[in-house]
């Protein structure tokens, strides 16, 4: 597995300022590991608050949050943005 810092580095050519997390792939990423919301945002180093505002469409995310989420589910943040 990638390291996150190459991840959050490399940045994986994604150039529009905020993206679209398709919640739906990551709530069945972090069942799968057996993950509440709450260890999915501790793993990602991001607030509940912030996955929950994700998870509620009431904002979209960075590029860096996308990176993030992504890294500590062990993913490509393509496998998780909505096209």
């Amino acid at each position: 597995m990638e390291s996150i810092l190459y991840i959050l580095e490399r940045g994986d050519n994604m150039k529009k300022s905020s993206v679209t997390i398709n919640m739906e792939q990551v709530r069945h990423l972090t069942e799968s590991r057996l993950w509440s919301w709450n260890e999915l945002a501790r793993k990602a180093g991001l607030s509940v608050t912030t996955i929950f505002s994700l998870r509620s469409g009431r904002r979209n995310a960075s590029n860096l949050t996308a990176r993030k989420i992504a890294a500590a589910l062990g993913v490509a943040p393509q496998e998780i943005i909505k096209k």
